[in-house]
This record gives C-alpha cells, structure tokens and sequence, in this order.
C-alpha cells in the first residue's frame, strides 16, 4: 500500500508537468510569438497556473501533506527536505487567491509586449499605464503573502525568488558594497587609462556570432538534445533540464557582449543539467532560489569567462570562425576589453566592478516603489536621479535608463538583489575551487571544462532544494555569505593586479 507522502510525489509530477507547459510558453512569447497574440497567451498560462493551484490547494493535497508531516521522522533526508518543500510552496499557493494570480498573469504579459514596443521607441509614457497595473498586482499579491509568511509586503517578494533572505540583510550588504565599490571603480579606471586596449572595429554578423556561441557552450558540455540557443532582446534561460531553452543578444558592432551572454546563460543551463534527476518533479529536485542560481551564472561568464585563460581558449576559435586576425583579436586584448572597467548606462553591458551599482539602484527604487513613495509614473526622474548619485553620470533616454530590463514588466519585483548576493556566493566558489584545484585555470585555457563542471556538480548543482541557500555556500565554502570576499576578489582583479 502507498503511503502519504508517495501519493504526495504523485500529485507534484503532475504540478511539474504541467510549470514544464508554462516554461516553454514563456520561452516562445520572448522568441517566437507574434505581437499580436499576447492576449491568448495570457489566457494560457493564467489556465496553467490555475490547474497547478488546484492541484497544490485540493483537500486531497492538504490531507496527505498533513500526514506525510506527521511521519517525517521515518523518511530519509531527501525526501524530508521535499515535504519541507511542499509545504512552502502549498503556503505560498494558499495566501494568494486566484482572482490575483489571473490577474497579474494577464497584467505581464500584456506589459511585456509593451514594453518591447517602449523600449525600441524610447516612450516611458507608453509602458506607464501597464507597468502601473504591474505594481498594483503585485502590491496585493506582496502584502496577501506577507501576511501569510508575516513578514514585509518586500521580504514576501524577495521570499519568492531568495527563500529565507530579509531586506534587512539585504541592506546591510548593500551598504558595505555601497561605501567600498566607488572608490574600487575609480582607482580601477584610473589604473587601466594608462593601458587602453584596442578597439575592434569590425562588424560580426549575428549568425557567427550565435555559431561561436555553440561551438563553446558543446566544448563545455552542454547537451544540444536537450536544449537550445536563441536570440532575443533579452538573453534568458527558460525550461527544465529535460528541455531548455537559453537566449543571447548578438550586436554586430559588439561581438563580446553576446558572447558573454551566452556564457551567463549557459551557467544558469548547467545548472538546472545538473540538478539532480531522480527527483526531477518534486520540489527538492529544483533550484535552491536565483541567489544559487545568479552565482552560477555569474560565476561562469564573471570568474571563468573575462580572465586571461579563458581568452587563450577562445581567442582561435573566434579568430577563426569570425575570420579575423591582428592585435585588436588577440587573447590579451580579448581579456582586457571584457575586464574594461567604465561607468555604463547599461546593466547587461556592465563590467564586474560596476555590475552590482546597478543591482543597488534597482534594490533602492523597488523598496521606494513598495512603500509608496514613490510612483511609477515618476520612475524616469527617480532613475536618473539615483544612478546620478552612485555613478556620476545619468541615462540620455528612458531605453538606456529604467526602460532598459524586462524585470518589472515581468512582475519581478525582488529579483536584482540576487544578482549581486549572487555575484558574492560566486567569488567564494571561486577562492574555494582555486585552493581545491591548483590546476583549474590552466585546465580552462587548454579547452577542459570537465573538471570545472565536476567540481560545480559536487558543491552546487547535485544538491538541489535540499540545503538552503545558507547551508549550501557554508558546506561548499566554509563560510557565510561574506561580501568582503567579493570585494577582495574585484581589488585583486581590477586594482592590484
């Protein structure tokens, strides 16, 4: 006879199948779908979502949930960790309504498409009224789950995408990368002045571009039978590892920054590859929340890709499937264009050391947003204005300034904290994996990514949901979240090198 907790993992395959559907929708509105059939598609994952609440809600659910609760003494670890799991996503389902949900699917994907057309034509005031049904839905949906988790309308947002993580933390982090990084940046951009690398030129066409992004990520591992690469206006990686799909932006005129793309987003696809598959449709076989998640993107394109060694790898390879040749392309100028320290208008195109400036003004502008002061209508001003304040410089157009990410049209709202929460968990593994592989640097210049990956899969990805994010960077590094790492890691790249 079955017990509570199979019937359980029965009832979550079918919740998995079903956010495998989602996954593939959202995929093809970014890539794929005409403009014109957002209303649909936000029929169809608002009826996915609806389906998977039901499962989640249904009496059955709550009852067998009850009592695998009331026997997990007698289960082994993992399977502890998965109705631990359960619950937490049962909480979340149960503290918010239907009506909410629906309306926040229809909201997004409508913004979604309208902040496409925003962004090509530089109009705020276009995206405004959407973006403004955006917030409304999520403001309801954050203070119903706050009430639920008791917590913040904001700690609720960020509990979605970082389980455990508080603003307060966030904040104190914050603070000590607010006072250090300034300072970092300007001795940095002092330092390289003396030494400017040499531009490139030429112009690339995006189907090389897109062919070079292939050949490295098949070098690497990854498993073109089940995944893809894709271009869109925003790079992503959406699926499950028995399907997923990643994207880069390929420019002609800047040939490194679509190929750092791809590496990001191929650190995000490892990782769900890797993830471990006998526990593929329960909950404790997913992702540990996108803190995990940025860190090994980041690490990937950040630690692995803009360094010395990895530019001797590459720099053949895109010397020969480009077609070009001279100073401009080889691998120490490849290294120091993708290391230039400058204070950019854009996040996706900034350096390592500016990267987590822009990750704070989006934090601070999130939680003005959420306490009412201030209003999206007046986003544009307040940009400009705190981007003024930590850099020194302010956005020409709207596009380059809070038009710029697909976040917030996307309702997610307590996500740019991860990236730079992320950015410090990466730094640490990589200290970690320079002591436990002495060799690993000069394994990435001759081409070999196994090592790297093996050593990834032991620390990271084999564990899924079963350790908090806490636990896990303790168990891999040795330590807790530890922002001075990061910034002795960027002093020693960028200032002290």
């Amino acid at each position: 006879m079955r017990t509570a907790y199979q019937r359980l993992e029965e009832r979550f395959k079918r919740v998995q199948v079903l956010r495998s559907i989602t996954h593939l929708l959202r995929w093809d509105a970014e890539v794929l779908m005409p403009l014109g059939s957002s209303g649909i598609r936000a029929e169809q994952l608002a009826l996915l979502d609806t389906e998977c609440t039901a499962i989640l809600l249904s009496k059955r659910t709550s009852v067998l949930l009850d009592r695998a609760e009331t026997s997990i003494d007698s289960l082994p670890d993992w399977q502890k960790a998965n109705v631990r799991e359960i619950r937490r996503h049962w909480n979340y389902a149960r503290a918010i309504p239907k009506r909410v949900t629906n309306s926040l699917h229809r909201a997004t994907t409508k913004a979604e498409v309208v902040w496409r057309q925003a962004s090509e034509e530089n109009n705020f005031k276009l995206l405004a009224p959407q973006l403004e049904k955006v917030v409304d839905a999520v403001r309801e949906k954050a203070r119903l789950l706050g009430a639920s988790l008791e917590c913040s309308p904001y700690d609720a947002l960020l509990e979605e995408h970082d389980p455990g993580r508080t603003s307060a933390e966030i904040d104190a982090v914050f603070q000590r990368l607010g006072k250090r990084l300034p300072g970092l940046i300007e001795n940095a951009i002092e330092k390289q002045s003396a030494h400017p690398p040499k531009p490139i030129t030429e112009k690339i066409s995006k189907a090389r571009q897109k062919e070079l992004g292939k050949q490295i990520m098949k070098i690497m591992g990854f498993p073109f039978d089940k995944g893809r690469l894709d271009e869109s206006l925003h790079p992503f990686t959406e699926g499950t590892s028995k399907d997923l799909r990643i994207t880069s932006l390929f420019a002609e005129h800047d040939v490194l920054s679509g190929l750092m793309g791809v590496l990001h987003e191929t650190g995000h696809a490892m990782y769900d590859f890797g993830l471990p598959s006998e526990w593929f449709f329960q909950p404790v076989g997913r992702d540990q929340g996108m803190t995990v998640h940025e860190s090994q993107a980041l690490f990937l394109e950040m630690m692995i890709g803009r360094t010395r060694e990895f530019m001797r790898f590459a720099a053949p390879k895109i010397g020969k499937t480009f077609g070009v040749s001279g100073p401009a392309w080889d691998s120490e100028n490849l290294y120091r264009l993708t290391t230039r320290v400058n204070k950019s208008l854009i996040r996706m195109d900034a350096d390592e050391a500016t990267y987590t400036i822009h990750v704070i003004v989006r934090h601070e502008l999130e939680k003005d947003l959420f306490a009412g002061s201030l209003r999206v209508k007046d986003l544009p001003e307040a940009w400009n204005a705190k981007f003024k304040q930590y850099m020194g410089i302010a956005p020409d157009t709207d596009t380059r300034g809070c038009l710029q990410d697909s976040h917030w049209p996307q309702a997610y709202f307590g996500y740019f904290p991860t990236y730079a929460l992320g950015a410090i968990f990466a730094a640490q593994l990589f200290e970690t994996l320079k002591r436990e592989l002495p060799s690993i640097m000069q394994d990435i210049q001759e081409g070999r990514f196994a090592p790297l990956f093996a050593w990834l899969n032991e620390k990271v990805y084999q564990h899924g949901a079963r350790l908090s994010t806490g636990e896990l960077l303790r168990q891999a590094t040795g330590s807790p979240l530890n922002p001075d790492c990061y910034l002795e890691y960027l002093q020693g790249k960028y200032v002290d090198e």
